[in-house]
């Protein structure tokens, strides 16, 4: 995708996911996404991009519907590692790295309606 060599800080990984919602239609909505087998929502608006998995067990606690797996603003960026099992340092490069490739990822999954729906 073209953009994401010339990311290098979170903001600028912010301001690339921000123009790739609004060019879709997608600003301030919340949008449910299958990547690889796993439901995720998803949303992004003038503050903030969130990439939340839907917790998909039956019979789960109270409290426990899922978790956030990247967050990216100007001036944070937090990231699971792809596998959901590790957490870099958030801000740090390798966060960045772990959050643009979840951006990848989800921006990938929105160019193919049959596997996103708006909430």
């Amino acid at each position: 995708m073209a953009g994401f060599r010339e990311v290098k800080r979170g903001q600028d990984l912010f301001g690339l996911v921000h123009r790739e919602f609004g060019r879709r239609g997608l600003l301030g909505q919340v949008v449910r996404v299958q990547v690889y087998g796993h439901t995720y929502s998803a949303r992004c608006d003038g503050e903030c991009f969130s990439l939340y998995r839907i917790n998909e067990r039956p019979h789960v606690p109270p409290g426990m519907p899922g978790w956030t797996v990247c967050r990216v603003a100007r001036a944070e960026c937090f990231s699971l590692d792809l596998r959901e099992e590790a957490c870099p340092e958030p801000s740090s490069p390798q966060a960045l790295e772990e959050a643009r490739a979840w951006v990848e990822r989800l921006l990938a999954a929105l160019d193919k309606p049959s596997v996103f729906s708006r909430v």
